[in-house]
């Protein structure tokens, strides 16, 4: 049994009365590295509180939105800070944005005022401002980050920009602020439609941070911090996770698997939160010894399952090793596996879940409660969020009747108490009558030692109505589709079997290195040559 208290972190209502406790508490303790660059509690503190008083010279008000485009670094984390302590709502831009990306984006959610980067990896976003200023920013104000541009103040002209506000003022602005105030607006993926800006308040942030505390935990608390800024994982699973244990975030500006891995050793990092594509990308790519990861004390994945091989691997490095379940509506993870979880546990499930947050399997209609052991997952509790910004009907039809989030995965509940992901219902599809949910199918791939990653998509098909077809990226053993073919006859049903396979050295990657399904999807139905860039494929067609 779970134990229900919160024994590691204190129980305070807002995001911004972190910072403030911690620098009140351990003024010394590390906050932010990045780079060469290093702030102290007390300093992240001060910083904060010089940004927020800055917003509120150029008329940030509770409720307002105001947005950044950035790569994670000290500045990003002081402006969503300040912006949480004034009652605002923070919005992360991604670079890799497109202009149509940002249009929506910015023009859905309005901000009060955006701060950005103005050139990343060689991309400059000017012309880009440019166009969205005439079209959906107006007079805002706008920020540089670094370098300048028409229409833009400095980061230094904003942090003095607020000398002359009071104390007085600042203090009344933070105490208005409630724990139930949306503080964080990410935007989903839009892989049915639009993106779509979820809500989550201070105590939804908090709540989830807290509950990670109390089942991923680092003594001293060094975390690495590289997610984008607009992602649910950069935004509370791992920036969030630090602050409210007082712990330091270590921040690089994207995923380097070659640079993560002095990074890990000269910087001492004791938790580590990827996806396990990453960290397949880790091994291979960074060729980590013992000694570089010799800090870590807690490994963790989310966001996809981590094939056997992968595991086994992983435990070589660290043996405090754990995965959990979430989604951006819930606010993060909702199913946890505990402490000295078995490898075939870690492989098969996603955890079990906690006394905070009620979890149920419904049915696949949203009409009710699952009779058997599998179904919908569903959520309630304090960390699910408000809803979609401006869009009530968006909201209405993510929750059941009765008052429960619909998360699209399927779950099933095991034996143990665990649940394992089966599907997404928008991922089904029917081949000869047939149901089939791809995870299922894949999950039996990444069993084979010559699979590192499994994904298969549902692709139309004259005579079946849709027929699978599975992307492998191959693992260390070399394998090819005929074999696999053989694989999946031993453990699936035939009509499960996908009818086409095809075995590359790489696949395409999401900005947050899961599988592009879509673009997979694209290439299935098109009959695309494959690329030069993924290599060589096999292909094998099942009866």
């Amino acid at each position: 049994m779970i134990d229900t208290t919160f024994t590691r972190t204190p129980e305070l209502p807002r995001l911004a009365d972190y910072p403030a406790h911690w620098a009140r508490t351990t003024p010394d303790g590390e906050a932010v590295v990045d780079g060469a660059r290093s702030m102290t509690y007390a300093e992240f503190e001060q910083q904060i509180d010089t940004a927020a008083r800055s917003m509120l010279a150029l008329g940030v008000k509770r409720g307002d939105r105001v947005a950044m485009l950035a790569t994670p670094c000290q500045a990003h984390l002081v402006h969503y800070l300040a912006a949480a302590r004034l009652g605002a709502i923070w919005l992360g831009l991604n670079p890799r944005y497109q202009l149509n990306e940002l249009r929506h984006v910015l023009g859905d959610a309005r901000p009060s005022m955006v701060v950005a980067m103005l050139e990343i990896e060689g991309r400059t976003y000017c012309d880009e401002f440019a166009t969205l200023r005439a079209e959906v920013l107006a007079d805002l104000p706008l920020v540089a980050l670094h370098g300048s541009a028409p229409g833009f103040m400095s980061w230094d002209d904003f942090m003095t920009s607020g000398t002359g506000m009071d104390s007085a003022t600042l203090k009344a602005a933070a105490a208005a602020v409630s724990a139930d105030d949306a503080a964080l607006i990410v935007y989903t993926s839009g892989s049915t439609g639009a993106p779509k800006g979820a809500l989550l308040s201070h105590r939804a942030i908090v709540t989830s941070a807290r509950i990670q505390c109390e089942h991923w935990w680092g003594d001293p608390f060094r975390l690495l911090n590289f997610a984008p800024i607009n992602h649910i994982g950069g935004a509370i699973q791992l920036t969030c996770h630090a602050i409210v244990a007082g712990g330091t975030n270590v921040l690089m500006p994207r995923f380097d698997p070659i640079a993560m891995r002095a990074v890990l050793k000269e910087e001492r990092i004791t938790v580590l939160h990827l996806v396990p594509t990453m960290y397949q990308l880790l091994l291979e790519k960074g060729l980590p010894s013992r000694e570089d990861m010799a800090s870590l004390q807690a490994m963790i994945w989310s966001g996809a399952a981590a094939p056997r091989s992968l595991i086994e691997q992983l435990r070589r490095y660290c043996p405090h090793l754990f995965t959990s379940y979430g989604l951006t509506e819930t606010g993060a993870e909702v199913l946890y596996t505990a402490a000295g979880a078995s490898d075939e546990t870690l492989a098969l499930s996603v955890g079990k879940p906690v006394p905070q947050i009620p979890l149920r399997l419904g049915l696949l209609d949203g009409s009710g409660e699952a009779a058997e052991p599998s179904g919908e997952i569903q959520v309630q509790g304090p960390t699910v969020m408000s809803g979609y910004f401006g869009n009530p009907q968006a909201t209405t039809a993510a929750f059941t009747a009765d008052g429960w989030l619909r998360t699209g995965d399927i779950g099933e509940h095991r034996n143990d108490g665990s649940y394992r992901i089966t599907g997404r219902i928008r991922e089904m599809y029917k081949s000869g009558g047939y149901n089939i949910y791809p995870r299922e199918v894949e999950l039996v791939l990444e069993r084979h030692p010559g699979v590192a990653i499994a994904a298969v998509v549902g692709v139309p098909d004259p005579v079946y109505g849709e027929i699978g077809h599975a992307w492998i990226l191959a693992g260390t053993s070399p394998v090819d589709a005929a074999e696999l073919e053989a694989f999946c006859r031993e453990h699936l049903a035939n009509y499960k079997i996908p009818k086409r396979i095809h075995v590359h050295s790489e696949l395409p990657m999401l900005p947050i290195h899961k599988v592009d399904k879509a673009v997979l999807c694209r290439w299935s139905v098109q009959g695309h040559p494959f690329p030069p860039e993924l290599g060589s494929a096999t292909m094998k067609e099942t009866p």
